[in-house]
């Protein structure tokens, strides 16, 4: 690799932009082309460039450091130009610009070892660069560090100055940027809307679906345990390359959708893994192989044992904490929930390690900021417990679904424990939100305070409530509670004006809706896509079916059934754009459940169609990629659930003695 080289390259740094003489400002709204590596639909890189200084371009939350946001321009005629004038802000303080390269278009690449500009330790939030004029199509602004935790670089404007008329060229020569990893190169391509074309596989139907599901298995327990660090273990890793079936050290950018710090990159997280799990002890009662189960055994003994940190008896999973196989810890400290925890496999964990269960349950008090009213944050720490009395400033995001979730756990230690402090708990925060709830349209807000309910948030809660009130006893008072607070918010979710024969399902609501059926103005899931926080139509209609189910309340089947019409009659996304697995895995759980419910053949074939989609789009080498536009296999993209789901699926297809329960984890 090539060093990179000054020679010949001048380049002044000064605020006041004035060290040299420059040509005209060119227009770059009219007169160029700008595409940002990262992108958010808030913060689009247009607002660099429109003159206003109130809009501004934000890049993503990624370590720059490891994977630099890069801007492109593209000019529509070559330019000669000479200056460059980067205008960032601060954030909390903390200037958004640290560290960037400037680089320019040679003859058929990047001029990578002539770098207009490299600058270190910006000092200004005005920073104008000259340079030695050069001719060139093209300019590349590689952002490579912040003063903010290495992320979200900031720009406020781009300006670009032409040289003077008869200024002496700089040649430019062609050559790779120093430094510039595969996965950078990918996610410019991706940006460019370039086709990244990966390996796919042809469904054979004479190998069943579990055969895809059991080959993955084999894969994740011969080359996905953990065999990184000073002490191996059982657990599978979150991220693996499908070529060679190793965590890669070039990590894959994120795909729209995902957040840089909720991907567990280094090691394994048992949240993204419970459904893969539940799926692997089915294979071993579907193929009568013990080995699927045995595997789980060793991944929970270990899990159990080793991960629950010792202060909290938190486990390091969910949506950003996991653990890292390299170091032998939790990586980030922050516990939540990922989805909705089976029954069966809190079951599963007790059998190996009551302890451990056991401290995850009363860990869960972390969470609780008021004790009078049990208003909580989903995010708890998992290192330290929290002192008492609480401080002023620890969180408060009370979504409804935690609730749900501590709510299940808590009722589960009772029915191990018969301490009634569980029971106490589960009490409290059932009122909390019961409390908060809007006397019009029936349901709780988002977070306390907040102007619109959550809709999904209220069904995830009322599933786990349904669902808690099964480890209870008839006629306990516990369960009736459960029961009919559950039955009060789906009253109004199925009154929503929801829109299926689009595929669109009312996420939020506003509170001071007259009625639920008025509740305008509210935002609606996507049919084909999910993203960070939900927003995935499936998902919901699934979850409609486990209610049915637990409720009997024929409105929650018809509007699933109604959802499940519209996917019957539509077609996934080509695979270009980026379907995750979990949107393969909810749609075909959605048609298992309503098939093995009424047994209508329509809804088996759809099941089949879908799961054929996603095994040619996904499954490569013993491996399911998390989504169709990438070459990888990540957990936080759900192949667990669509792995459980095939399992399922094969089951209902040869009508199994063996009965697969439904899935209803994402939620």
């Amino acid at each position: 690799m090539k060093k990179i080289s000054y020679t010949g390259i001048l380049v002044i740094l000064s605020l006041a932009g004035a060290a040299q003489n420059v040509g005209r400002k060119i227009n770059l709204a009219t007169e160029a082309k700008l595409t940002a590596s990262h992108t958010t639909a808030e913060w689009k890189i247009q607002n660099a460039v429109d003159g206003d200084p109130k809009t501004v371009w934000i890049g993503e939350d990624q370590p720059l450091t490891w994977q630099p946001t890069n801007i492109i321009i593209d000019f529509k005629e070559p330019r000669t130009i000479q200056r460059i004038v980067l205008v960032s802000e601060k954030h909390r303080d903390l200037l958004a610009l640290k560290d960037f390269e400037i680089f320019a278009w040679g003859k058929k690449d990047w001029a990578g070892t002539t770098p207009l500009a490299v600058v270190k330790d910006a000092k200004q939030e005005i920073n104008s660069v000259d340079f030695n004029p050069v001719k060139t199509k093209s300019v590349r602004i590689r952002i490579r560090d912040t003063y903010y935790s290495h992320i979200f670089p900031r720009l406020v404007e781009i300006k670009v100055y032409e040289a003077l008329p008869g200024a002496k060229l700089t040649k430019l020569e062609d050559a790779p940027i120093p430094g510039e990893k595969k996965s950078e190169q990918m996610i410019l391509d991706r940006a460019f809307g370039r086709v990244l074309h990966f390996p796919r596989t042809t469904f054979d139907p004479a190998l069943g679906y579990l055969y895809y599901a059991t080959n993955f298995a084999d894969t994740m327990i011969a080359d996905g345990t953990d065999h990184y660090g000073p002490v191996k273990s059982p657990m599978f890793a979150s991220l693996l390359d499908l070529e060679s079936h190793s965590n890669p050290e070039d990590i894959p950018g994120n795909s729209p959708g995902q957040r840089y710090g909720d991907r567990s990159l280094k090691g394994g997280n048992l949240c993204q893994d419970i459904m893969l799990l539940q799926a692997m002890d089915n294979m071993s009662k579907l193929t009568g192989k013990p080995k699927y189960q045995q595997a789980v055994t060793d991944y929970l003994s270990f899990f159990l044992a080793n991960c629950p940190h010792p202060n909290t008896g938190l486990f390091p999973w969910g949506e950003h904490a996991y653990w890292n196989f390299y170091e032998e810890k939790n990586t980030y400290d922050i516990h939540e929930f990922l989805g909705g925890v089976p029954y069966s496999f809190w079951e599963r964990m007790w059998s190996i390690n009551p302890k451990a269960v056991i401290g995850e349950s009363n860990g869960l008090i972390n969470h609780v900021k008021e004790f009078d009213n049990f208003y909580f944050d989903r995010h708890a720490d998992i290192v330290n417990p929290m002192a008492l009395p609480r401080p002023e400033k620890y969180g408060g995001l009370d979504f409804a679904r935690h609730a749900g979730f501590y709510i299940h756990l808590w009722t589960f230690a009772y029915s191990k424990t018969k301490d009634p402090k569980y029971m106490a708990y589960a009490e409290k925060m059932l009122d909390h939100h019961w409390n908060l709830r809007s006397k019009t349209l029936g349901l709780p807000p988002n977070t306390r305070g907040a102007k619109f309910s959550s809709a999904v948030s209220s069904l995830a809660l009322s599933l786990s409530l349904l669902e808690a009130s099964q480890i209870l006893p008839k006629g306990d008072k516990m369960r009736d509670r459960y029961e009919t607070t559950a039955k009060t918010y789906l009253d109004a979710i199925l009154r929503l004006p929801h829109k299926p024969a689009t595929g669109e399902f009312l996420i939020t609501a506003p509170m001071d809706a007259s009625s639920p059926e008025t509740a305008t103005g509210g935002q609606y899931g996507e049919s084909y896509r999910y993203g960070y926080g939900g927003g995935f139509s499936a998902d919901y209609a699934g979850l409609l079916v486990g209610v049915y189910r637990l409720s009997n309340d024929e409105r929650a089947l018809k509007l699933a059934e109604a959802f499940a019409d519209f996917y019957s009659k539509n077609n996934p996304p080509p695979i270009t754009d980026p379907v995750f697995a979990r949107v393969y895995a909810s749609i075909i759980g959605l048609f298992n459940d309503l098939y093995e419910i009424d047994h209508k053949p329509q809804y088996l074939e759809q099941a089949k169609r879908y799961a054929k989609y996603a095994i040619e789009n996904l499954y490569y080498n013993g491996l399911f990629r998390g989504a169709t536009n990438i070459n990888h296999y990540e957990g936080d993209m759900m192949e667990s659930c669509l792995t459980y789901n095939l399992v399922w699926l094969q089951a209902l297809d040869k009508n199994a003695a063996i009965k697969i329960e439904p899935n209803y984890f994402a939620r």
